[in-house]
């Protein structure tokens, strides 16, 4: 008899892991046995590899201008477009970080006050994160919030800093609260050094958060396990220089470069350890660039459609999505184009109880 209830167990778990986040939250309410299994955190991480591995990617439109009857946020995968119904973010969103793990980190401008959040949109769990004793400067080319994972504690984090104070912040979940440390940065350096990504997606990858510092070609990164900032050399130049129209880029499990360099010509450049580089290939860009996501490029066609293009298989493929705002960037009010994976992790604090409102608000200071 014990063998058998195992194996229907294992069987139902097997099930279970095949099924969609949607699905998952309601079956969760159908047997208190089940919901035990849907909640436990090792089913969560099993159910987000094999979805990594199995189910086809979708990219989350986020239209930052949207009008009040418009949806700001809109599902595309290969099946067309999803029309979810995920709940109103709110207005004065003016930055959107993601995904990691299906998580998403969002700021909001409220008054003379920031407001950080974390959230998951399959579940709908929005975790506001407390205030921090430091003011964040509001000057897009100089301060960076940024958004990563520990992969060694599952510890999600969040950092702020500048390049011309000393000091930074670091938000930690597993501590929910904000940690002050002196960086490792020369604040001496050009103010400018770092291009904050143009595509407002997130430039992490495997633990670390990557910059392209415009000034020299170096890449800076940002280790959230060790909490530690790191410069590496960029690709070597040549006849050509990286100037402003390069920008830092992902390409499966490598930090890239995508350098212009005349007309419609790009080189792509791949790390392949730190400091090293190999130029993958040159290829001709006649429209706009959205994002990077795995091995492709997400760009926008003359009609305001998405297309991806997969470097490593030389294949496109045609989004059924059209939208005018694609063609701006989200910064001017566009769209946004974010990778995106369906995941059952939660961000709530425990006892699921959340900050009073007025304790998220961390001060702005415009230094202009």
């Amino acid at each position: 008899m014990a063998t058998r209830r195992a194996f229907s167990e294992e069987s139902l778990r097997e099930i279970l892991l095949s099924l969609p986040v949607k699905s998952l939250l309601r079956f969760k309410c159908v047997c208190k046995n089940w919901g035990s299994l849907i909640n436990n955190p090792s089913f969560t991480i099993d159910h987000l590899n094999l979805s990594k591995k199995k189910k086809p990617p979708q990219h989350l439109i986020y239209d930052y201008g949207a009008a009040d009857d418009a949806p700001t946020v809109t599902l595309v995968s290969n099946k067309g477009i999803d029309e979810q119904n995920f709940q109103r973010l709110g207005d004065n969103i003016t930055n959107l970080l993601g995904s990691i793990d299906g998580v998403f980190f969002l700021e909001r401008q409220i008054g003379n006050a920031i407001l950080c959040t974390l959230w998951n949109p399959a579940n709908r769990e929005v975790r506001h994160l407390p205030s921090t004793t430091i003011s964040f400067e509001y000057f897009k080319c100089d301060r960076h919030l940024v958004f990563g994972l520990d992969p060694m504690t599952k510890d999600y984090k969040v950092v702020y800093y500048t390049h011309r104070e000393e000091y930074a912040a670091i938000y930690s979940c597993s501590r929910d609260s904000w940690k002050i440390f002196k960086h490792n940065l020369d604040v001496h350096q050009n103010p400018s050094m770092c291009e904050r990504n143009f595509y407002n997606t997130v430039d992490y990858l495997n633990g670390s958060y990557y910059w392209l510092m415009k000034n020299n070609c170096r890449i800076l990164s940002f280790d959230f396990g060790n909490e530690v900032f790191v410069e590496m050399e960029g690709p070597p130049r040549a006849h050509e220089d990286y100037n402003w129209s390069a920008n830092l880029m992902l390409l499966g499990d490598s930090v890239g470069i995508l350098n212009f360099v005349d007309g419609f010509v790009h080189d792509v450049w791949v790390m392949i350890q730190p400091g090293v580089w190999n130029k993958l290939l040159t290829i001709h860009l006649t429209v706009r660039t959205k994002s990077f996501y795995e091995n492709s490029f997400i760009l926008v066609t003359k009609s305001s459609r998405l297309v991806s293009y997969n470097v490593r298989t030389n294949k496109t493929r045609l989004f059924e999505y059209r939208h005018p705002g694609l063609k701006s960037n989200p910064e001017h009010g566009g769209c946004g184009v974010y990778y995106y994976k369906e995941s059952l992790v939660t961000i709530k604090r425990q006892g699921n109880s959340e900050l009073h409102f007025s304790r998220c608000l961390t001060k702005m200071v415009n230094i202009y």
